[in-house]
């Protein structure tokens, strides 16, 4: 009989600023691996990523069957990157982060922590993949699985960090740009700096949070609508949320409150995006007027969606079979 051993790991996309926060939860939850090895594209190959214990060289993924070798892979890369990889089947578990932006599928599970149960990863562990939610969509679940409401209302206000490392240093350069008095922008390019907007993309991918959080929901999903509007903010995501409630009392405020990966805010502490990056919690304060339920919640997009990544990878790191 076999015996279990630890994983051989691989984080393609490395790089990026989810695929570095992936290797830095690995290692600060201590994932158990018997091999780390980290991806980028040839562009993207050359460095190192650091963490508090180690430095790692970076890797050129030239063909998906690089793949072939390793137990379980994170794929922090672009969708077309990412279905170039799945439809190879390699081998490992994939766990897939580009599928934040998509409609959910019933092929792929989508699965984030609060919401999915161990146990049902576990039961789906034959279909060697899985997908990560977009990080608002997480939130938005968590949220509206312990308010219950009849009817819901968002709005995401979305840094440059949901776009990536390329949208972060544009939104630097264009500020750089504007102080000098020097900015210069292309036909179809959008001011980012002190500027906020809504593109046909934010609205697409609006469309899709709400699909997301349909698919993600444990209670009676409500008429729900969300928008999204791009924010001259760097890092983090800020969320409101107006909820019509059905029931009297405080119950969805301990509910709320009992939510894993949830802070709930004292009434009247001040809160904004930059107090929730680098961190792991959602923070959220909520006060209630009549029937409406009002949340305003921040988070760190990129951490979110990593520490979803590791921890359904965590799952899988205990009774990997070893090799013959």
């Amino acid at each position: 009989m076999s015996s279990p051993r630890e994983p051989r790991v691989a984080v393609v996309g490395a790089t990026g600023a989810v695929g570095n926060e992936i290797v830095e939860l690995l290692a600060g939850r201590g994932f158990p691996h018997s091999r780390l090895t980290l991806f980028a594209s040839q562009s993207g190959a050359a460095g190192t990523v650091e963490t508090a214990e180690d430095e790692y060289l970076v890797e050129a993924l030239r063909d998906p069957e690089d793949l072939a070798e390793f137990d379980l892979a994170f794929l922090a890369i672009p969708e077309n990157a990412a279905t170039e990889i799945i439809n190879a089947v390699p081998g490992p578990v994939l766990i897939d982060l580009s599928g934040a932006t998509r409609n959910p599928s019933d092929l792929i599970p989508m699965v984030a922590p609060g919401v999915t149960s161990r146990a049902r990863i576990a039961e789906l562990s034959g279909r060697r993949l899985f997908t990560i939610p977009h990080p608002a969509a997480h939130v938005l679940t968590l949220c509206l699985d312990a308010l219950k409401p009849a009817a819901a209302t968002a709005t995401v206000l979305s840094g440059a960090s949901a776009g990536g490392r390329g949208s972060i240093a544009r939104l630097v350069d264009q500020t750089t740009d504007l102080l000098s008095a020097r900015l210069d922008l292309e036909d179809d390019e959008t001011q980012r700096s002190f500027n906020a907007f809504v593109r046909e993309s934010e609205r697409a991918t609006a469309d899709r949070i709400a699909a997301q959080v349909a698919a993600l929901a444990t209670a009676r999903v409500p008429a729900l609508n969300v928008q999204i509007v791009s924010v001259p903010v760097l890092h983090g995501t800020g969320l409101t949320i107006a909820a019509r409630l059905e029931s009297d009392g405080d119950e969805w405020l301990e509910s709320l409150r009992a939510t894993p990966g949830v802070l709930l805010m004292e009434e009247g502490q001040a809160l904004s995006i930059v107090d929730a990056v680098g961190q792991e919690a959602i923070e959220i304060s909520a006060e209630r007027s009549g029937e409406t339920a009002t949340l305003w919640c921040v988070f760190d997009n990129t951490r979110l969606a990593a520490l979803a990544a590791v921890w359904t990878a965590e799952t899988f790191a205990i009774g990997t079979p070893a090799a013959n």
